[in-house]
């Protein structure tokens, strides 16, 4: 059985806010792969991002994420983690991979009503957050175990407990 839970998927997906429920209902331990990034090196993704570029960004990010180690974790990976072979296959090794495939609608109103909008984003200075999915979907669809979505905009709660009951359903832990 694999040992820890990682939850991939675009930006404005879900990935942190119900993975640190989910992490809590499981008495696990939550990882957020931006805050590691910045619990490693002092500074925010989105200023890595701005000073190293798109492709600098994922080598870099690939490079951090080999740095997660531990069991009965839930992680939540930024939604470029996927981008780079090198990282996700770290996250691989020990893990069960959960896409949060949400409806675009629902990803841009989260994004846009962020306070650090689309500065985190890979892809965002020259592509629409539409353009940025489809360029991830390959990804996503290659390196997920199971899929999980909703349908419209749900309190965290609800969504946690759905993907709650796909874990448990799929004796993911």
């Amino acid at each position: 059985m694999k040992k820890n839970i990682v939850l991939i998927g675009m930006p404005g997906s879900g990935k942190t806010a119900i993975g640190r429920i989910i992490a809590q209902k499981l008495g696990r331990d939550f990882v957020d792969v931006d805050e590691f990034i910045k619990k490693q090196t002092g500074r925010d993704t989105a200023d890595h991002l701005k000073e190293l570029g798109d492709k600098g960004f994922l080598r870099f990010e690939a490079e951090i994420v080999k740095k997660i180690q531990g069991d009965n974790l839930v992680v939540a990976s930024s939604g470029s983690v996927p981008l780079q072979k090198e990282g996700i296959d770290h996250l691989k090794d020990n893990s069960a991979l959960i896409w949060m495939d949400i409806p675009i609608d629902i990803i841009s109103k989260r994004v846009s009503s962020r306070s650090d909008g689309v500065s985190r984003i890979v892809g965002a200075e020259t592509m629409t957050i539409e353009e940025i999915r489809e360029l991830r979907l390959q990804k996503y669809q290659e390196n997920h175990d199971f899929y999980f979505t909703i349908e419209k905009e749900l309190p965290r709660e609800n969504v946690a407990q759905k993907l709650l009951s796909l874990i448990q359903e799929n004796e993911i832990c």
